[in-house]
């Protein structure tokens, strides 16, 4: 899986509210008010990010997002697990949306495989 691709966490409920006219944006959520943009994980700690971020929630979808496709550079945190789009994806940087629940524990465990 190439390192280009990162993930975004959005419940089935805010993607239909924020994914209009082709883009997706948190302009109205709290934490873009908070200058935080719309966080993406990369694949290595994307089971972590869900477990400590999700934990027991349902319905949620994976985006799936090429960051070479991205209309600005995202801002990538210290420890460079964090990335953050200050602004909205286009739909043509969105290449899949992979719905999602919690196990019967509340946890998450995906199973990825890179090539």
């Amino acid at each position: 899986m190439s390192s280009q691709l990162i993930f975004h966490i959005v419940s089935k409920r805010k993607w239909r509210e924020c994914f209009q006219d082709g883009s997706y944006s948190l302009k109205t959520d709290e934490d873009s008010e908070n200058g935080s943009g719309i966080e993406c994980v990369r694949i290595n700690y994307l089971n972590e990010y869900l477990n400590q971020h999700f934990k027991g929630r349902k319905n949620l979808f994976i985006l799936v997002i090429d960051i070479a496709r991205l209309a600005h550079k995202p801002v990538v945190s210290e420890d460079q697990e964090l990335i953050h789009i200050d602004n909205e994806i286009r739909s043509e940087a969105i290449l899949d949306k992979i719905r999602i629940d919690c196990g019967k524990e509340g946890q998450f465990d995906l199973t990825v495989f890179s090539s």
